[in-house]
């Protein structure tokens, strides 16, 4: 039962949405700031589908090996596949005397085994010498591992 001063009355029937809306972006806001990027994980590059090669006699070779131990650090070899070992330092100064005759052009492979972190630490130190393109060596289509 109205009441007349209800019937003379505009009725105001309308629903705030500003208070839900805060409360989403709250939710957002929350989901965004707890939720964990996680890093350093295995990654199998899959085989070379497109994209030109890198001609092999004008390039550094870098490989990682995977460790020999579990929870070991995966090795570094100065070559294609085989070579000695080296620190990030002897690879950094292997690339720099490369550049100095003109091979500008590094390229890094790593066991299918080497975390995924450990890869971009040696792209990051090889990078660092001035004038030099860092290649990641994937296996071609059909080929053998």
């Amino acid at each position: 039962m109205l009441l007349r001063r209800d019937e003379d009355e505009e009725r105001d029937e309308h629903i705030d949405m500003t208070p839900m809306v805060d409360v989403v972006f709250q939710l957002m806001t929350f989901m965004l700031f707890s939720s964990q990027m996680s890093g350093g994980e295995l990654v199998d590059v899959p085989p070379a589908r497109h994209g030109v090669g890198v001609e092999s006699n004008a390039a550094t070779f870098l490989t990682l090996l995977e460790p020999k131990v579990p929870g070991a650090e995966p090795q570094l070899l100065l070559g294609h596949g085989a070579g000695p070992p080296a620190t990030l330092d002897q690879a950094r100064r292997a690339v720099d005397q490369a550049v100095k005759e003109g091979i500008r052009k590094v390229i890094l492979q790593a066991d299918g085994d080497v975390p995924h972190g450990k890869v971009l630490e040696v792209a990051a130190a090889v990078s660092e010498v001035e004038g030099v393109t860092v290649h990641v060596g994937v296996q071609e289509e059909g080929a053998e591992p």
